[in-house]
């Protein structure tokens, strides 16, 4: 019988030690930067965001040409641990063994109820350790990146035994002076096309140029400028208001953040839809119809400020007008009425759009 609850138990712990372990992600984001120190988060990820990092010995390489450690690493001034130190894990260490690597070491739980801290779902990123690397060449290019092969390399499940699998991990290319964390565009009527940004740190940072192109097209123009106004270590949002001539319905926008020393680089690009393409008038639903039907129309984008003036009317079939749906000014957009008429006959009526460039008609049928 023991035998047999030994078996068991083994099957159970087979079972449970060999399930798919998470994939782990990481990446280094600047924080900071002067033209002596920059100060960059090593961050974590895995694909299930519900697995509790145990323990890690994570091991990366650096150019030594462009930062450096004096010595070994001093706690809370050379690297300070964010959840991964004096909580739910024994005391967490940066250590430089060689020259051009660094090892962070993560303790596994001390105790049988230390789950240790969950580490986030990608896309979003959990914080280990900042470290302040000493800036030996401020023109330098310095890159850092996991050094999987080392055989000490490892993170763990907090059940002290799952070894994750290393997934990609995001090159710092150079300290950065500008963390741009969010880019989107917002189509207005009437006004225009909103840009808003947030950076996470500029420092450094001059201003932002704005530059617009549209679709399928490889020409960019500037028609703007955002000067840097904020704290630079800090959450900082921006925003500016294309009000220039909209003549595409798809437009393309990207910042251009530019130093103190002139230097410059550029965002991702982003596309927005700044109304539709053509006027339409729909086919009227249902067809034939009793007691009701619903009229679609589309109203394209033709600039800013200029609203269109529409006129919606059914006639009968001798050209009497018997109704008006719409007689006034619309904004671009897409718009339904509904057109319902007591004491009408049953038989074809006619409807017609009317726009200073813009006629259509269409029939539809009535059935009493």
């Amino acid at each position: 019988m023991k035998l047999f609850y030994y078996l068991v138990s083994l099957i159970i712990f087979c079972v449970t030690s060999f399930t798919s372990p998470a994939i782990v992600n990481g990446r280094f984001t600047v924080v900071n930067l002067n033209s002596s120190e920059v100060s960059v988060v090593l961050q974590i990820n895995t694909n299930t965001g519900t697995d509790d990092l145990g323990g890690a010995t994570i091991v990366f390489i650096f150019d030594t040409s462009a930062i450096s450690f004096t010595g070994n690493p001093v706690k809370n001034i050379d690297y300070v641990f964010h959840n991964f130190c004096d909580g739910n894990y024994s005391p967490a260490t940066v250590t430089r063994p060689m020259i051009d690597k660094i090892w962070v070491n993560i303790d596994l739980p001390f105790i049988q109820n230390n789950n240790g801290t969950t580490v986030t779902a990608s896309p979003g990123w959990t914080d280990v350790v900042t470290i302040n690397f000493d800036i030996v060449d401020p023109n330098g290019v310095a890159s850092l990146s996991w050094l999987t092969t080392s055989p000490f390399w490892g993170i763990y499940d907090a059940n002290n035994s799952t070894l994750w699998q290393t997934g990609v991990f995001e090159d710092l290319n150079g300290p950065l002076p500008v963390e741009l964390i969010a880019f989107t565009g917002t189509f207005l009527p009437n006004q225009g096309v909103l840009l808003q940004w947030k950076t996470a740190s500029a420092l450094n940072n001059y201003g932002f140029e704005i530059e617009k192109s549209y679709k399928n097209s490889d020409l960019w123009e500037t028609i703007g400028f955002v000067a840097n106004e904020g704290d630079p270590s800090s959450l900082v949002e921006y925003s500016f208001t294309d009000v220039t001539s909209l003549s595409f319905p798809v437009v393309k926008y990207r910042l251009k953040s530019i130093d103190n020393d002139g230097s410059s680089q550029y965002s991702y690009i982003i596309e927005l839809n700044t109304g539709t393409v053509s006027f339409d008038l729909s086919q009227n639903y249902p067809n034939p119809f009793n007691p009701s039907t619903k009229i679609k129309f589309t109203i394209p984008f033709v600039g800013i400020d200029n609203n269109v003036l529409v006129r919606l009317k059914v006639y009968d079939m001798l050209g009497n007008e018997v109704a008006t749906l719409v007689d006034e000014e619309k904004a671009p957009g897409i718009y339904e009425v509904e057109f319902s008429k007591s004491g009408l006959a049953s038989g074809i009526y006619i409807y017609r759009i009317n726009t200073a460039d813009f006629v259509e008609t269409k029939k539809m049928v009535l059935l009493r």
